[in-house]
């Protein structure tokens, strides 16, 4: 790289500072040491705003999901490589149909695992299993703070009874519980509710109202149904605060913004390594190649990458941070931009520059 920059590892103000000193070693060196296994796409909720979930019928069209077999086979390699943290999600991640084979030989490797779910399956054998082999922590999605809510957001019945009562399950196995809840106009007037339901449970939760279009087959509503002005009052203050004080740098490549550069990955359900959950490329396939050959070839991803031209050119560029995710999302990839969506970012910068 040409330009200097701060790696994001080094804003990571949650990691003990010895693990920090890890990650830092880990970035010079270009060592995996985090990734995310998407196990599946199934899901058995049917959220409006996923990017991921296909139906069972749809899954063929995509690709095969990866075996036990293959899932171990990965790990095992990927820990050779480096890889410390992993995370384990889907789609759902507990509907792969081999999932206790994939989730004891995992624990059985040492990993520091984190489990995302929607907690609403955590129960049985299921319950058991995690009892038996705890993550080290997990992740779970709340989506409302009733049935009600849930049907308007997931379209099942029962989605807050059985997502209540998997997240109890975890508290009493000392299983440590984060919630994250995607705010969009169905659940918007819950907000509050939701926050009290961390609170009386003594939970850390965080909201997020930035969620992503599919571009990776998924029937996502996210246009739809997106909080449109909170996202725009977001991106108001972001570009007045790049505008007074921290300007893009256009030079930077696109992957340098993210926390995962030279250290993560993630491997998509169907056995493809990328660099990021909302991209659609690059499509290397780890199901058919040693782990150690295909991060090499996705650090050559990160590095070749470089922003569209246009932004380049663009009167805006200082104030539009995006990322290689977001374009790949909105504009259907991170190679160009659409007047649609630079269009936002333009009105927005014009308006600010006037007053």
């Amino acid at each position: 790289m040409s330009t200097e920059f701060e790696p994001a590892c080094r804003r990571m103000e949650w990691l003990d500072p010895f693990y920090k000193s890890v990650w830092e070693k880990a970035f010079a060196d270009a060592i995996p040491i985090s990734g995310t296994f998407e196990l599946t796409p199934r899901c058995n909720f049917n959220c409006r705003m996923c990017y991921v979930h296909l139906k069972p019928d749809q899954i063929p069209k995509y690709g095969r999901e990866l075996t036990a077999k293959e899932w171990i086979r990965i790990a095992e390699e990927a820990k050779e490589a480096g890889t410390t943290w992993l995370c384990v999600t889907g789609g759902e991640p507990l509907m792969h149909p081999e999932f206790e084979t994939i989730w004891k030989e995992l624990c059985s490797m040492g990993f520091f695992i984190t489990l995302q779910t929607n907690a609403s399956l955590i129960k049985g054998k299921t319950a058991d299993l995690l009892a038996k082999y705890p993550p080290r922590g997990a992740k779970i999605t709340l989506y409302g703070s009733s049935d009600e809510v849930y049907e308007k957001v997931c379209r099942v019945k029962h989605g807050f009874t059985d997502a209540d009562a998997g997240i109890r399950a975890l508290c009493e196995m000392k299983i440590p519980v984060q919630l994250i809840s995607t705010v969009i106009r169905q659940n918007e007037d819950d907000i509050k509710r939701m926050a009290f339901y961390a609170y009386i449970h003594r939970l850390p939760w965080m909201a997020t109202g930035g969620i992503k279009a599919s571009c990776r087959g998924a029937e996502s509503e996210a246009r739809q149904v997106r909080v449109e002005n909170k996202l725009e009052e977001q991106k108001r203050e972001e570009i007045k605060r790049r505008l007074e004080k921290v300007p893009v740098d256009i030079n930077r490549k696109p992957c340098t913004y993210c926390k995962d550069y030279r250290l993560g990955y993630w491997v998509v359900w169907n056995g493809d390594m990328r660099f990021c959950s909302f991209l659609n490329e690059p499509n290397i396939p780890v199901r058919d190649m040693p782990f150690q050959k295909a991060w090499e070839e996705l650090i050559r991803y990160e590095e070749a990458l470089e922003w569209p031209e246009e932004c380049r050119t663009c009167e805006a560029q200082k104030v539009c941070f995006k990322c290689a995710g977001t374009l790949a999302a909105e504009c259907g990839s991170p190679h160009r931009v659409t007047e649609e969506y630079c269009g936002r970012v333009r009105k927005i910068y014009d308006e600010m520059k006037g007053e």
